[in-house]
């Protein structure tokens, strides 16, 4: 993992003004609303989640990483919040625990889950990347981010 890299990375997130606040990705976002950076290789260039990158920067790179997955604590996709201190809002699991912390916090796929199960994948891509175009040209608009990641109301889905 190039310093260049790693520099290039965090000039696009945004952190939040809070001690516990979600660093959100304001760059490129693929089709299932998660952030995505392109790294160089040998052949050329290749994408990485950037949560996965972000966890890679604190634990060794992304060889380190590899077949491990990443639990969102704050379960925002956007979030690439990754240190090794408790403040962390992406830690290292295996599946298993990743399907285990999604059962603990009832987002399993059911008739009964969590209302933003019903957007679609397009719907999820089109918020993340409507939330990441507000942040980049209005900066951190505590209400936005609470609107969109958090829900305005009981019968208003949220963004995750």
């Amino acid at each position: 993992m190039r310093a260049s890299d790693v520099e290039r990375f965090y000039s696009h997130v945004l952190k939040g003004p809070h001690p516990g606040s979600c660093w959100l990705w304001v760059g490129a976002i693929s089709d299932d609303g998660y952030g995505r950076f392109w790294i160089g290789t040998a052949g050329g260039q290749r994408a990485v989640a950037a949560h996965r990158f972000a966890l890679a920067t604190v634990h060794g790179g992304l060889a380190a990483i590899k077949g491990m997955t990443a639990l969102h604590w704050c379960d925002v996709p956007l979030c690439v919040r990754a240190s090794l201190e408790p403040t962390t809002h992406l830690l290292l699991g295996t599946p298993e625990e990743n399907m285990a912390d999604r059962a603990r916090k009832n987002r399993m796929p059911s008739p009964n889950a969590v209302k933003w199960r019903r957007l679609s994948r397009a719907e999820r891509s089109a918020r993340s990347r409507g939330l990441r175009d507000a942040l980049k040209t209005g900066g951190w608009d505590e209400d936005l981010v609470r609107e969109l990641v958090h829900g305005i109301d009981p019968d208003h889905p949220t963004l995750f």
